[in-house]
């Protein structure tokens, strides 16, 4: 069974179950071996409960929420939400993509982006409405361009100054689509600032919900055309071309990078 999102706020709603946040961190519940970052109850959470908690929608049937602790109230181990989603499968992937959005988007517009007064919830949507004025700030999506470049049986991998200079992992040029830019547009800007590169038979594959924090991924791919590898130093530390036969380290597998890869290899 998927993971079903309500289509906005429903205040009369009970979650079944929760997904619970401390410090960006998910909680994990110790006697839930079945689905260990949910739990059942949140008494035992409610003097450290940051806000109203939040029902996003349904996952295996039951109705399932949102919500963030100031403070850890019990002994408990936690996880990096990346660190859950390289073990999830897609239907825990839809939900806590969908349910960690809705988090930052209260969280993000707690406040007024026109007057600055204080918001409050919208029922039968996910918008936070001024008080005052009556300005509607919905969830922030933000589109992105991620593309694999083969030439031949070769692929273009890249490295990134944010990863480290330790991680041996190798990823695909992306890159945020700019006010007026068509994806395509931004893909073919993208690679030609990052490596000097020009593309040729660009073609859409697919999207990818990204909750870092509120990205809406379009991967594609596109052949070598002409140029001479040239990195922009700011993003990159790395660009070289690969055999499909033997690639580096790769992205985690549920990341749309990998997925873009693997129709390749």
């Amino acid at each position: 069974m998927n993971y079903l999102p309500l289509q906005g706020l429903q205040p009369e709603l009970n979650a079944q179950c929760w997904l619970i946040l401390f410090e960006g961190q998910i909680v994990l519940n110790g006697e839930n071996p079945e689905a260990n970052f949910l739990w059942y109850c949140l008494k035992r959470f409610e003097p450290a409960i940051k806000q109203v908690p939040i029902v996003t929608g349904y996952l295996h049937g039951k109705s399932v929420g949102i919500v963030e602790l100031s403070s850890l109230t019990i002994e408990a181990d936690t996880v990096s939400v990346r660190a859950l989603l390289s073990v999830s499968d897609s239907t825990v992937y839809s939900f806590l993509s969908h349910a960690l959005q809705i988090l930052t988007s209260r969280r993000e517009h707690a406040f007024c982006g026109c007057c600055g007064q204080h918001t409050g919830e919208k029922e039968g949507e996910w918008a936070m409405v001024c008080l005052n004025c009556g300005h509607h700030a919905y969830p922030r999506i933000s589109p992105c361009v991620i593309v694999l470049v083969t030439r031949g049986d070769e692929m273009l991998l890249v490295q990134h100054h944010r990863h480290g200079k330790a991680s041996t992992m190798h990823t695909l040029v992306a890159g945020f689509v700019e006010p007026g830019e068509s994806a395509e547009e931004a893909v073919h800007r993208e690679v030609l600032e990052e490596t000097g590169l020009k593309l040729s038979n660009l073609h859409y594959c697919f999207s990818q919900s990204w909750p870092f924090s509120h990205s809406l991924m379009m991967g594609f791919h596109a052949e070598y055309k002409s140029g001479e590898l040239v990195l922009e130093d700011e993003e990159l530390c790395f660009a070289g071309w690969f055999h499909r036969d033997n690639p580096p380290e790769l992205p985690l597998e549920f990341t749309i990078a990998r997925k873009l890869v693997d129709i390749f290899i």
